[in-house]
């Protein structure tokens, strides 16, 4: 088979896998969340992400905690620049422009809009619907009017199913092999959720300073009861919510999401 052939045949191979994991992944927001009314509701493809030309001196400048947001909704074009940034694919293995330990890719990201719950899907550059319910409420302690309430929330959820891979299991066998009092089950597995908390916070760091380059306010929080998020977005036992990141327009005024 010529050089040719053989690449094509891999592009085959792998768009047959992306359209299987896709599959997959509808069938699991069906079983999660319930059918969706027609198969042109499920997914909602995002425009490619354009350059964001600030130097990174300037944006690191620019990056800082705003809670003050415009109600004005946050178009395409810019949310799909901030997913990219926290998500997203930059080479043709796959790998995306935050790294994660051992290439877990175990932080997928749910997005909150007034029109419902999106899911991420960085293989198809786009959301996929999961509920029209608008949860972003949810994600404070306190009770916030809907007016006050940014446009997009970014829901970081840890996948623990992931982190078990080919990796940890030699790591396990070497722990019982070596029984050194400094290698133990419980430091491994510390150090595992360790990992996922570095990879929440590069995403969360990633969106800010694309935020600041776009002149948008993000700001990322823990102040939310997770279970009770958990159970809005009907996790599984081995999700968990491990930080949320509000984004919009920063108001102009303190009446700015008023009119």
């Amino acid at each position: 088979m010529s050089i040719k052939k053989k690449f094509q045949a891999k592009l085959a191979e792998i768009g047959s896998e992306l359209e299987d994991h896709f599959d997959e992944l509808k069938s699991e927001i069906e079983r999660r969340f319930g059918p969706r009314k027609n198969d042109g509701e499920v997914f909602r493809a995002l425009p490619a992400p354009a350059g964001l030309m600030m130097p990174l001196g300037d944006a690191l400048a620019a990056r800082r905690s705003e809670r003050n947001f415009s109600n004005e909704p946050l178009p395409d074009p810019l949310l799909a620049n901030l997913l990219y940034a926290a998500d997203g694919i930059n080479r043709s293995n796959g790998k995306r422009t935050t790294p994660s330990a051992f290439n877990w890719r175990e932080t997928e990201i749910y997005v909150l809009k007034p029109n419902g719950i999106w899911r991420w899907v960085p293989e198809r550059n786009g959301l996929i619907f999961c509920s029209p319910d608008d949860i972003r409420g949810e994600t404070y302690l306190v009770e916030m009017p809907l007016a006050a309430l940014p446009p997009v929330i970014l829901v970081y959820v840890t996948n623990f199913e992931r982190t078990q891979d080919l990796v940890m299991k030699l790591a396990s066998v070497i722990v019982d092999k070596a029984k050194r009092s400094d290698w133990t089950e419980e430091r491994l597995e510390e150090a595992r959720v360790r990992s996922t908390h570095i990879d929440v916070g590069l995403k969360m760091q990633a969106v800010a300073l694309a935020a600041a380059a776009m002149k948008l306010a993000s700001v990322p929080r823990t102040g939310f009861l997770a279970e009770e998020l958990g159970k809005k977005l009907h996790l599984k036992p081995t999700e968990t919510v491990a930080a949320v990141q509000s984004v919009g327009y920063p108001a102009k005024s303190m009446f700015d999401h008023i009119f």
